[in-house]
């Protein structure tokens, strides 16, 4: 089957893009425990990268996390994790 997929560039204009971004990196931060993710958008609002950074260990990434979290009034979607 041929199919067309419709390419969406996510823009901080739009609220659920920047909510989709946000869970985004959510996700990430979950199932790698010592990354912190960070989208950040260019001049025009639309979506550049997802900057992720590498903590040196799980308790420092989660006191980055805490701050950040506070600062934006942000709380994470809770994922649960898969049977492997």
């Amino acid at each position: 089957m041929d199919y067309e997929y419709k390419r969406v560039i996510l823009n901080n204009k739009n609220e659920r893009h920047v909510e989709m971004a946000r869970e985004h990196c959510d996700e990430h931060e979950f199932l790698y425990s010592t990354h912190t993710c960070e989208p950040t958008w260019e001049e025009n609002g639309d979506l550049d990268i997802y900057l992720v950074t590498l903590h040196e260990n799980q308790k420092v990434r989660d006191a980055f996390v805490k701050k950040r979290n506070k600062k934006r009034n942000h709380t994470p979607k809770k994922y649960k994790r898969k049977d492997r």
